[in-house]
Parts: C-alpha cells; structure tokens; sequence
C-alpha cells in the first residue's frame, strides 16, 4: 500500500557511481547539469552519449538500470567525463530524476530521454539566458517529431463535471504555461525542484505521478512553462501511461485535489473522508490510515499552498492566447 512521506525530503534509491569526477565539474562556467535518463531498445550508446556530449553541459549523469553494469564499465572508460549511476534495484522515473538532481552540481538541471535528439543550438547560450532570467521551477521544451512537426505536449487542466481532464495540446505561443513536464523533460531549477520536494518516490505510477508533482507546483505558487527557443525531437508516440484508479490516484487526490484553502494555508479537513472512503475501493482501516498519513503531510506543508486544486484550474492561462 502506498504512503505519503511526512517531510518533502526524497528517499534516494542504493546506487554505485561509475566513471566521472564530480569535482572536476563544479568551477565550469555554464552552470548547467544533464541527467539522462536511458529507455529501452537503445542500442548504440557510443554514439547517444557522443550526441549528449555535444551540448558541452557542465556535467552529464546518466541512470542506468541494475543489470546494465557490464556496459556501464565500458562506457565508462569510453566516456571520462560521464558519470554514471547504476542503481542497485529497478527506481521509477521520479526516483531517478530525484537522485540525479542529488548527484547534480548546476543550478540548472536538464532532464532528457536517452531516444531524444537536442541540437546544440537549441541548447545554446541565448535559451539558457533567458531560462535563468525567468522563474520558473521547469522549462519544458517544444517537442518535435522526425518530421519537424509540433507534438501536443502542452499539458492543460481542466474540471469536467467535478472530474479532473488533462487535455495535450500543441503550444502556440513562448512560454505557455503546463501542468507537468511532458515525459518528465525539461531544463529545471535545482533549487525550486528541491524546495518543492521532487517527484514522490512513493507514486510508481508515472502518470499520477507527474499530475502529483505538476499540480503541488502550481498549488505552491510555481510555474511551468513551454518555450519556443528550446526544441527537442522526440518519438511521436509517447510511452503508454495507465491513467486507471490505482494507490498512486489516491494518494494524487489526497495530496492536491482534496485540499482546501482557507486564505493563507491548506487543510485536508476530516468531513472530506466520506467520500473519499466512498470512492477509494479500500476498506475502512486503509482508508483511514492513508486519510491520516495525508493529513500530516499537509499539516507540514500547509503554508505552503497558495490556492486549491480549483483555482488552479479556473486560473489557468488560455494556451492561444
């Protein structure tokens, strides 16, 4: 069963570091970290990370999974100046994009796939520039497929007959505003990112696990936005998510959608558990237990929140405006 953590603080998974110095990489001028983050089905390394290379970050981690060690040796002594992570056991996205903001040394931090392709001069002085000079807690990329064509990744909230929709569109206009980071990529602000707390560990489920971490931004009072001078190709089909009621949807509801703002902080108030109890397919003494670990996680954040799940959404910015 999943539970909510008391304190924002992200548990890192047990993991060995293989090549790199991170020394070496804190007097660089750019102040900018990559973590890259290594799906499936890729085949040629070499030539992936001599692409990464390119963008002449700072500093490049890359998450590799427990089985892969074999070739993390290798690639280590290929690529010096990578530092790679090889966890111990299987981490879902959140976790490894915790642990990678952990190891990082820039204050910003970009997050990418390893099937992603990033121009150099889409990863050039001028976006960076503007990045920094706005405040924003993650800078998402316009995402384009192998034919230069816009993918829907802007991600929009909206209430439907009491029910929460997340409508995909194609973005419009530089910096638009977005629930989440489409595939969790983007260029982040290490220092927001920490403050807010990360990913939830805890949520396996990437898809409630994004809404979780998009949604506390917004309702702490961050933003994310999409910007037009920073474009990533990516795969056209984004990996199938599983939107279904799952531990990670209650734990999402509890966390964000339940929440009432009072004015200055946010409470999850006990006339809210019927319904939740109604509505979780639990029985009474998980439901109850996972009410009372919710509500202590918002006692411990509860001036933090500068609005409810509701304002969010009825505030939010027309995308074509």
């Amino acid at each position: 069963m999943n539970t909510i953590p008391t304190t924002s603080k992200p548990v890192s998974p047990s993991y060995t570091v293989v090549g790199g110095a991170r020394e070496d990489f804190r007097r660089t001028p750019r102040g900018i970290s990559i973590v890259l983050l290594n799906r499936g089905g890729i085949v040629n390394r070499t030539e992936i990370l001599e692409d990464f290379e390119k963008l002449d970050a700072d500093e490049i981690i890359s998450i590799e999974s427990s089985g892969d060690s074999y070739a993390v040796e290798s690639l280590a002594v290929r690529f010096p100046r990578i530092r790679f992570i090889l966890l111990h056991h299987p981490a879902n996205p959140g976790e490894c994009i915790n642990l990678g903001m952990e190891e990082s040394a820039g204050g910003l931090v970009a997050v990418f796939w390893s099937d992603m392709r990033v121009p150099p001069s889409e990863f050039s002085g001028k976006a960076l520039e503007r990045i920094r000079e706005g405040s924003f807690l993650c800078t998402v990329p316009w995402f384009l497929n192998n034919r230069g064509e816009l993918l829907p990744t802007l991600q929009v909230p909206a209430f439907h007959k009491k029910r929460l929709k997340i409508f995909p569109i194609s973005p419009s206009r530089d910096e638009a505003p977005s629930l989440f980071p489409y595939d969790y990529s983007g260029i982040y602000s290490k220092k927001r990112y920490v403050l807010l707390g990360g990913y939830d560990h805890q949520i396996g489920n990437p898809y409630w696990q994004k809404l979780d971490f998009g949604f506390r931004a917004h309702l702490w009072g961050e933003s994310i936005v999409c910007s037009r001078l920073f474009r990533v190709f990516s795969s056209e089909s984004a990996p199938v998510e599983n939107a279904g009621p799952d531990d990670g949807s209650r734990v999402f509801f509890l966390k964000n959608l339940a929440v009432r703002f009072t004015g200055d902080r946010g409470e999850l108030p006990w006339k809210r558990f019927p319904a939740f109890f109604l509505h979780s397919g639990c029985g009474l003494p998980s439901a109850l237990h996972q009410y009372r670990r919710a509500r202590r996680w918002v006692e411990v954040n509860t001036y933090r929140f500068r609005m409810d799940s509701q304002s969010v959404t009825e505030l939010w910015e027309d995308p074509e405006a």
